[in-house]
């Protein structure tokens, strides 16, 4: 009698080796890896295979742009180092202007935004996963517009974009429960803004950054009344312009001279990032910060008369930012890219974000 068909993922291994092995394999084969068997396609779509690529330190992260171009199209490009051309994702089905982002392994939430110029509680995911596809996750509670977003423990967190006197000005949501909903969040009515200008994580806060003041909010100390909210640290407050990004505990951002800086939590200042001032331009307006695996980088538009093309072009930098404590910030460039982003000219970065699985 022929013996059965063998259902492991590789034949004469323990499938416990097997997925270690696939686990293993980078991220650029796995499209092609779903074609093997229709058992190694539901490995590869699990969260189990993001896991244990975490455990096996094989976590590859991927920086990921939204466009917004002047008809308000919304387009999602990846950028790659070494390339002078990015990859193209699927467009968001739902072009929403004022969305706040936040990422969890392979997926990519877009929360709220105004579309025809009406705020919205809709939540679009994007799944990176072999080429990327768009599906809905649950609304939120309240429509939001420019509001503040962040992944901290497995959970996400959606905070402002409506009026401080909305019932649910904050809340949260864990994606990945067998029947996600959202949970309101209790906040100090005098703490609450309407817009918040930028978000980061940082000790395990969440800082959100509003036009005057910003507020920090403790998911761990939160015992069910107001005790988990307080303001932003002054400094860090005062100092915080725009795109902000933590590298290594670090908040980074532009200072009012254009000049990239960071803000040290335990000394409670900000200090100049020394060694590159010499080399990149004064960073006024239109600059954005990302973390890719724990260099800092820069991505910013080419001006119009540098730009002689048609097409939207960006300088993106790779920065290794040294903390030599009294000493200061030190960097070094690593990389300097111009590329084609394939989109007119007049189009402009409304998110960066960097998503790792």
């Amino acid at each position: 009698m022929a013996d059965a068909p063998s259902t492991r993922l590789i034949p004469d291994l323990p499938d416990e080796i097997s997925v270690q092995i696939i686990a293993r394999i980078p991220r650029s084969y796995h499209l092609s890896l779903c074609h093997v068997s229709r058992s190694w396609r539901s490995l590869i779509l699990t969260r189990f295979l993001v896991t244990v690529r975490s455990s096996l330190r094989c976590m590859e992260p991927m920086l990921c742009l939204n466009i917004r171009t002047q008809t308000n199209q919304s387009m999602w490009l990846v950028l790659n180092q070494g390339r002078c051309y990015t990859d193209s994702l699927p467009s968001s089905p739902l072009p929403t202007v004022g969305s706040a982002c936040v990422t969890a392994g392979p997926y990519i939430f877009v929360l709220g935004g105004s579309l025809s110029g009406v705020p919205s509680d809709v939540v679009q995911i994007l799944d990176l996963r072999i080429g990327g596809q768009w599906f809905l996750g649950p609304r939120m509670s309240t429509a939001r517009e420019y509001a503040a977003a962040s992944f901290l423990n497995g959970c996400m967190y959606a905070i402002g974009g409506c009026l401080p006197s909305s019932e649910v000005w904050a809340e949260s949501l864990n994606p990945f429960d067998g029947n996600p909903q959202w949970v309101p969040i209790d906040s100090p009515v005098h703490r609450r803004k309407k817009k918040m200008n930028g978000c980061v994580m940082l000790s395990g806060q969440i800082l959100a950054l509003a036009v005057w003041g910003g507020v920090a909010y403790d998911p761990d100390q939160d015992t069910g009344s107001c005790s988990a909210w307080g303001p932003v640290p002054k400094k860090l407050d005062l100092g915080w312009i725009g795109k902000a990004v933590v590298v290594n505990d670090i908040v980074y951002s532009c200072d009012y001279m254009g000049r990239i800086v960071g803000y040290d939590a335990g000394m409670d200042k900000w200090r100049t990032v020394s060694g590159i001032d010499k080399n990149l331009p004064k960073f006024h307006n239109g600059v954005t910060l990302a973390n890719l695996h724990g260099v800092l980088c820069v991505i910013w538009k080419q001006r119009s008369n540098e730009n002689k093309s048609k097409e939207m072009m960006v300088d993106w930098v790779g920065i290794r930012a040294t903390d030599f404590g009294s000493e200061g910030l030190h960097g070094s460039i690593l990389w300097w890219e111009t590329v084609a982003l394939g989109v007119p000219c007049g189009s402009a970065i409304a998110h960066c974000i960097v998503a790792e699985f």
